[in-house]
């Protein structure tokens, strides 16, 4: 491969990461607005302790024992967590990805 192939190369791996790199903080965003509002519902259920709980399902409110809507929403709060530690490490791995190819693609034009 000649130089200049070589460069288009590595370019081309950077837009690639580039693109997952911003795929993963739209996801990142989307998980953490989604755990904000559990934990605003699971705070005003707590601070709220009387009175019929409702659950949305599609168009319709539902109601449901407190209990196990707290419970439903803590595994869900669970599994954002989960997430949110997850894409994290993408997001770590893919910034160090991307500066060990701008190195590579600096290196090459010095």
């Amino acid at each position: 491969m000649t130089e200049e192939q070589d460069a288009q190369n590595i370019m081309m791996e950077m837009q690639q990461v580039q693109g997952q790199l911003q795929q993963v903080t739209v996801q990142k965003e989307e998980t953490e607005s989604e755990l904000q509002g559990i934990e605003k519902s699971l705070d005003e259920l707590d601070e709220e302790e009387d009175g019929e709980v409702y659950k949305s399902v599609g168009n319709i409110l539902v109601q449901k024992d407190r209990e196990d809507l707290i419970e439903e929403m803590e595994d869900k709060k669970e599994t954002l967590e989960v997430r949110m530690d997850s894409l994290s490490k993408k997001e770590e791995r893919l910034q160090e990805k991307m500066q060990e190819t701008q190195q590579k693609f600096a290196e090459m034009q010095g």
